[in-house]
């Protein structure tokens, strides 16, 4: 069943992004503060978080670092800020969420920033490549979280009109 996600839901989330990306997780405080922004789902399959998604409206297109604060506005573009899944069935239904309020709030595209060499990247990847989804630039030395850099991501376009 997808839902809303409840604060109730953050330690299962917590575990399934450990799994997703390699033993990495968003804070606890920042998971609270993104389920009360909204646009926060999960997949609860009999009360198991299978998959999990975040995502913002902004007025421009940009890569934001991972340790960034909610977006409350209602912006042009829906940007994927975080997601985490068991399975490629999963993010299509995660996914689907994004698109149909994307449509609803009369959005011209949705942004996924991703990268190339860990698995969580390259299921993305491909999963971007078969949704609609073209590369729009390359982000080169970006400081996602203080003193962590990386080089190897693209932000990805699904343009919707």
């Amino acid at each position: 069943m997808l839902r809303k996600a409840l604060i109730s839901d953050i330690e299962q989330i917590i575990k399934l992004e450990k799994k997703y990306y390699d033993r990495y997780s968003i804070s606890e405080e920042l998971l609270s503060r993104w389920i009360n922004n909204d646009n926060f789902f999960v997949i609860d399959d009999n009360s198991k978080i299978i998959g999990s998604i975040y995502f913002e409206f902004l007025d421009e297109i940009e890569a934001l670092p991972w340790y960034h604060e909610p977006i409350n506005s209602l912006g042009d573009y829906a940007y994927i800020s975080e997601i985490a899944v068991d399975s490629k069935d999963a993010m299509s239904l995660l996914f689907g969420k994004v698109l149909e309020t994307s449509r609803e709030k009369h959005c011209k595209a949705i942004i996924w920033l991703t990268g190339e060499k860990s698995n969580h990247d390259k299921l993305e990847k491909a999963f971007l490549s078969t949704n609609n989804f073209a590369i729009f630039k390359k982000v080169d030395n970006w400081e996602c979280a203080p003193n962590y850099f990386i080089h190897d991501h693209s932000l990805w376009i699904n343009k919707l009109n």
